[in-house]
């Protein structure tokens, strides 16, 4: 019997993945299949009790009213992720630390707030010891990496959508890195997020408005493209970080940079795509994006903005439209809906 698509990255190649979702038997079904950790954020969290309230109710019931609003989303974000984190704890003893980690995310409401987050970074992974902080990458952000690093804490930098996003997240985890090995602190392990499928759909829609008139073939090479410049600068750079593509949105996602020192994120549904697909087990991570595709994806300014290395400045990375857009939909479709789920209290965050 031929191995599948992700039995040959596991075997023949660096190229590693982790499962995307809170639904349990989501998560065991990839477990199955190969994945060495979790990814969830509260838009999944929200809808992991949607999909298997049956699950859940119980340990949701358990949770006290008497809590406000933020303390209730971060006490249910705790289920999911500690359930996640308990299913890979296998994983995080057998592979030193190096996988089996699942992720906390960080309140999007306070991605400008730097004490804010950090006091919540530090009560996320106090849940255990393989719950990575997952939290924005704004300048507050940045800054809490550098801070978390030097404690040990384990990272997962998101909303990163541009090369230079993910070198500030590299070089504060390099200067985090450094005190916590100056402490005798064993470093953490640092993911770099690059949002591979949501710029794509940013972009998307960016040229539309322009009226450039680019193909979709052109459009799904946005995000591999500046995924593919992260990687060369963090191999030139030699940084510790890693690249976890996300957000995929076929099995291309995968295919243009398989055989990379990369950690995918990847949901059932486009686990199902790669393995009814059977891609050509080819390595293609050093082959770079046809310079008539870059010239193309050239003419979006705010394509320019994401593929170069100092596109942005760190205090435009909130203000960059991706950057809140992807804010907004993890407040108003993930954080904000768990606020009240199952509460016997009111929101007033709308009114």
């Amino acid at each position: 019997m031929s191995k599948t698509y992700f039995e040959w990255l596991q075997e023949s190649t660096p190229t590693r993945w982790w499962h995307d979702s809170g639904n349990p038997d989501e998560i065991k079904l990839a477990k199955e299949r190969g994945a060495l950790g979790v990814t969830t954020n509260p838009v999944l969290t929200y809808r992991a009790f949607q999909s298997q309230p049956e699950f859940w109710d119980e340990k949701v019931d358990r949770i006290s009213q008497d809590l406000d609003f933020e303390e209730r989303a971060e006490a249910l974000l705790k289920l999911v992720a500690t359930f996640a984190a308990d299913y890979f704890k296998d994983v995080y003893e057998s592979t030193n630390g190096e996988h089996g980690y699942a992720l906390g995310q960080l309140n999007p409401d306070r991605a400008g707030d730097y004490e804010g987050m950090l006091a919540q970074a530090r009560r996320v992974h106090s849940w255990g010891p393989n719950i990575a902080v997952k939290l924005p990458t704004t300048r507050s952000g940045v800054e809490v990496i550098e801070q978390i690093a030097s404690e040990g804490i384990p990272i997962c930098a998101t909303l990163n959508v541009s090369v230079s996003q993910a070198i500030a997240v590299a070089e504060a985890y390099e200067r985090g890195k450094k005190k916590a090995e100056a402490k005798g602190i064993k470093p953490p392990l640092c993911l770099v997020v690059q949002q591979v499928g949501r710029i794509d759909d940013y972009l998307r829609d960016v040229a539309s408005d322009l009226k450039l008139g680019l193909p979709e073939s052109v459009i799904t090479m946005a995000g591999i493209a500046i995924a593919k410049r992260t990687y060369q600068i963090f191999q030139e750079r030699n940084y510790s970080s890693i690249i976890m593509p996300a957000g995929l949105r076929g099995p291309y996602h995968l295919t243009e940079m398989a055989g990379g020192k990369l950690i995918y994120t990847i949901n059932t549904r486009v686990q199902n795509m790669i393995l009814e697909e059977d891609p050509v087990k080819e390595e293609k991570i050093d082959i770079p994006v046809d310079k008539k595709i870059l010239d193309q994806l050239m003419q979006i300014p705010e394509f320019v903005r994401a593929y170069e290395p100092d596109g942005l400045k760190v205090e435009e990375f909130i203000t960059f439209g991706v950057v809140q857009k992807l804010l907004s939909q993890f407040l108003q479709t993930g954080w904000a809906p768990l606020e009240t789920y199952k509460s016997n209290k009111a929101s007033t965050r709308w009114i």
